[in-house]
């Protein structure tokens, strides 16, 4: 089993308080050995927002790590409570029984408790991601993500396109190397990112919805903004972005972002 795949085994076995200081050491000494990453976060830090903060990472990695503890328990039962308490903010769309929603998610927060969080209503969950070369931690991750009414999807088409009747098709986009990519400018950012979600969702006369997901006061918050093209979802990831920056992963985006 890979690094990851072991860390992961050790977060989900530790305490909660032992689990996150545990999550925030393993990703601050990942960042201080890949100077290469560490200035990959100031730069796109500086483009995207316009501030240029050296040390930004530690921080940034401190609340990364604290995200992926609780991520790391998302399959749990001590989880339930999270997903009952968590809070929906936007468009109620979800509320209403006859909808049909495609989600599109980015690395930002708590990603990995949307599919849970939307799907604690009953409705079906059709969650497409990418697989991992390690199959000891895709095992875990899927265990993860298989839960109360959530259901992975072989492929992304088949999320889109599989199933009638009231659900919820969502999938996880951001710096994914699946498919082909698209330059999108937004708020004077110009970003890389898949097409393909929102070209085959047009193609079925559908839109994607852009979800977000992180700790606020002690419970989950999930900001759903209105659904709309790849633009859109653009300006929403960089809004979001700019007003929580400590929530998104900024590093591994070498070259997909520019000012």
């Amino acid at each position: 089993m890979s690094l990851p795949g072991v860390a992961l085994l050790l977060i989900r076995s530790l305490p909660a308080r032992a689990a996150t200081l545990f999550a925030r050491a393993l990703v601050l000494l990942y960042l201080a050995l890949r100077p290469d990453y560490r200035a990959e976060v100031r730069a796109n830090l500086r483009i995207v927002t316009g501030r240029d903060r050296r040390c930004f990472w530690v921080r940034n990695g401190w609340r990364l790590g604290r995200n992926l503890a609780l991520m790391s328990q998302a399959g749990a039962r001590r989880a339930d409570a999270l997903v009952d308490r968590a809070r929906i903010c936007g468009e109620n769309l979800l509320m209403t029984p006859e909808t049909r929603l495609v989600m599109a998610s980015f690395h930002f927060g708590l990603w990995e408790y949307l599919p849970r969080v939307v799907g604690r209503g009953g409705k079906r969950v059709l969650l497409a991601v990418g697989r991992q070369r390690d199959a000891g931690l895709n095992r875990q991750l899927a265990a993860l993500r298989r839960c109360r009414g959530v259901e992975l999807a072989r492929s992304l088409r088949q999320a889109l396109t599989g199933g009638n009747g009231p659900t919820v098709v969502g999938f996880m986009l951001d710096n994914t190397s699946q498919g082909s990519q698209s330059w999108t400018e937004a708020g004077g950012v110009r970003l890389r990112m898949p097409d393909f979600g929102f070209r085959l969702a047009e193609r079925q006369g559908r839109r994607l919805a852009p979800a977000f997901a992180r700790w606020d006061r002690g419970r989950i918050r999930v900001d759903l903004y209105p659904a709309g093209s790849r633009q859109a979802a653009a300006r929403a990831l960089v809004a979001e972005v700019r007003r929580h920056p400590e929530e998104w992963v900024w590093w591994g985006k070498a070259g997909a972002i520019a000012g």
